[in-house]
């Protein structure tokens, strides 16, 4: 992924702490749209995932917590196949939490 470039990405969470529970999602918020409770799909520039990689490393507790972030190919998204109440499409803001 090019400097420029964006790619989707489908980012889960798990933490039995309620209080970093809402500060991951708060995170998250702020890069992506929200499609299930713990999981959130974010299009990234590489830079935002280094900085969003950055982020979640502190807030992340690695003996309690589990954090994964997947990669999503182009030709995937469009294949993509939604039952159920539609989510919006995942805008980029670039804000600041």
């Amino acid at each position: 992924m090019t400097a420029s470039r964006t790619q989707i990405w489908v980012i889960a969470y798990d933490t039995p702490s309620d209080r970093r529970r809402r500060r991951l999602a708060n995170l998250l918020t702020g890069y992506g749209v929200r499609v299930q409770w713990s999981v959130f799909e974010c299009e990234l520039r590489h830079d935002q995932l280094e900085q969003l990689r950055r982020r979640l490393t502190r807030l992340v507790v690695e003996a309690e917590d589990s954090v994964r972030l997947w990669p999503v190919p182009a030709r995937s998204c469009a294949q993509a196949i939604q039952l159920g109440r539609a989510v919006g499409a995942t805008p980029w803001e670039d804000r600041l939490i």
